[in-house]
C-alpha cells in the first residue's frame, strides 16, 4: 500500500507540543528544533523519527507548554542582582537617569529557568513524540490511499488504450500494404502494370517485421500489471520501485510511438505517455 511522503501530526502531552511535517524528497531527511536545554536529546529525537519513515524531508518541532505540572519556575540569582542594581545605581548618580528592576533584567544570568535532569525529561518527551509520529504516519497513508485511487483510475485508462493500440497493431501491416500499393500504382500509371508482387510482398514483410508492436505492447501490459501488484504491497516503501516501472511504461510507449504508421495509434501514444506523466507526479510523493 502507498504511503505519501506528505503528512502533518502534532501531539501535547506533559508539557511538551510536538509538531511533525513530511514532504517529498529524493533521500531521508531529518531536521529537529527544540529548546535549547534539550539540545542533547536531537540525537535520540531524530532516531525515532527516522525508524518511521524511509524517504522524505521531515521537520521536528518541539517547544514547551506552560501547564500546572511542567511550568518552569524562574530562578533568581539575588545576590548578582544586588551586585547589578547598586553598580547601575551609581552610574545613574553619576551620569544622571533612574534605575529600576528591568534594567536589571536586562543582565545575563540575573534569572533562569530552573534546570531539569535531561534524563528525566527524555521518558516525558517521548510520550508526544511516538503520539505525533503516529498521527503522522496516519496522515500519510490516508494521503497514500487518495493517490492510489488517482493512479489506479489512469493505468486502467492506459489499459483500455493498450486494446486500442492492439486493434491498431493488426491493421498496420495491411494498412501499409494499401499504401505502398497505392504509390506505386500512382507511380507507374503510365507505364502498365509492372509491379512485381513477389517484390511487394517482400517489402511488406520488411515493413512488418521493423513495425511489429506485439512484443512492446505485451511488455507494456506486463509492465501496468506489475505496477498495481506494487501498489497493492503491504510494505510502505514503494517509490522508487514504482518509479522505475513508470520509467519502463513510458520506453515502451516512446517505442510503439517510433514504430507507429498509423496516425490514430500516434494519438493513442500521445494521450498514454500524458496519463504517465500525471501518475509520475504522483509517485513522486510516494514513499
Amino acid at each position: 500500500m502507498p504511503r505519501s511522503m506528505t503528512g502533518f501530526g502534532q501531539a501535547d502531552e506533559n508539557g511538551y507540543h510536538v509538531e511533525i511535517k513530511g514532504v517529498n524528497h529524493r533521500f531521508r531527511d531529518i531536521r529537529v528544533r527544540l529548546p535549547k536545554d534539550l539540545s542533547a536529546l536531537e540525537i535520540p529525537i531524530r532516531d525515532m523519527v527516522n525508524e518511521a519513515i524511509a524517504r522524505g524531508k521531515v521537520d521536528v518541532t518541539i517547544t514547551k507548554i506552560a501547564t500546572p505540572s511542567s511550568q518552569q519556575k524562574a530562578a533568581i540569582n539575588w545576590e548578582l542582582a544586588e551586585s547589578v542594581y547598586e553598580d547601575l545605581r551609581l552610574m545613574a548618580d553619576r551620569f544622571g537617569g533612574e534605575v529600576s528592576f528591568r534594567d536589571v533584567l536586562t543582565v545575563p544570568g540575573i534569572m533562569a529557568e530552573e534546570s531539569h535532569d535531561i534524563e528525566e525529561q527524555w521518558p516525558l518527551l517521548q510520550v508526544p513524540i511516538k503520539a505525533a509520529i503516529e498521527a503522522f504516519c496516519t496522515s500519510k497513508h490516508d494521503e497514500g490511499v487518495r493517490l492510489k485511487a488517482d493512479m489506479v483510475s489512469r493505468l486502467d485508462s492506459i489499459l483500455a488504450m493498450h486494446k486500442n493500440m492492439e486493434t491498431y497493431a493488426g491493421e498496420m501491416i495491411d494498412m501499409y500494404r494499401d499504401r505502398l500499393i497505392s504509390h506505386m500504382e500512382s507511380l507507374l500509371s503510365e507505364r502498365g502494370p509492372m509491379i512485381d508482387q513477389s517484390r511487394m510482398e517482400q517489402e511488406v514483410a520488411i515493413m512488418a517485421d521493423k513495425s511489429d508492436i506485439t512484443e512492446e505492447l505485451v511488455r507494456l501490459q506486463s509492465h501496468i500489471t506489475s505496477f498495481k501488484e506494487v501498489i497493492d504491497f503491504p510494505e510502505t516503501s514503494i517509490g522508487r520501485r514504482l518509479d522505475f516501472l513508470l520509467q519502463e511504461i513510458n520506453r515502451e510507449l516512446n517505442t510503439i510511438g517510433s514504430k507507429s504508421q498509423i496516425t490514430p495509434l500516434s494519438h493513442i501514444i500521445i494521450d498514454a505517455k500524458t496519463e504517465v506523466e500525471k501518475i509520475r507526479e504522483q509517485v513522486q510523493n510516494i514513499e
